[in-house]
């Protein structure tokens, strides 16, 4: 016959101790921030002019794109010297495009018949 080791489980202050660590390390956890940049475009055929604007997307560090809302045209990313970081005609395409640090704006697309768009890019650093 084979004897079996007995073993005691921890007492319920020990078990206290170790959750109460635990839940007091939580608000210290790490998290990542983000940021959202946008723009808009509208053309005006008529007029052979154009108004764009939007929030610039400014980075700290180096990030990735988490969320793209709306660009359903498609839309490019520019860096600050207006050199093109990234083009998508399927604005999902872009989550999990990598940004080196700096300021970019976003501008969108805009088709034949609807002379005007709007997107927003949330970046995670």
């Amino acid at each position: 016959m084979r004897a079996f080791r007995s073993f005691s489980l921890p007492s319920l202050n020990v078990l206290s101790l170790v959750a109460a660590l635990g839940i007091v390390s939580l608000p210290f956890a790490a998290h990542a921030e983000t940021v959202t940049g946008t723009g808009s475009l509208i053309m005006k055929d008529a007029y052979g002019t154009q108004t764009k604007w939007g929030r610039s997307l400014v980075l700290p560090e180096k990030g990735k794109v988490v969320r793209v809302m709306y660009g359903s045209y498609g839309f490019s990313i520019l860096d600050m010297e207006g050199n093109t970081v990234g083009d998508y005609l399927v604005p999902e395409h872009a989550v999990g495009q990598e940004l080196a640090a700096g300021e970019y704006s976003i501008v969108p697309y805009v088709c034949a018949k609807h002379r005007h768009h709007h997107v927003e890019v949330t970046v995670e650093y």
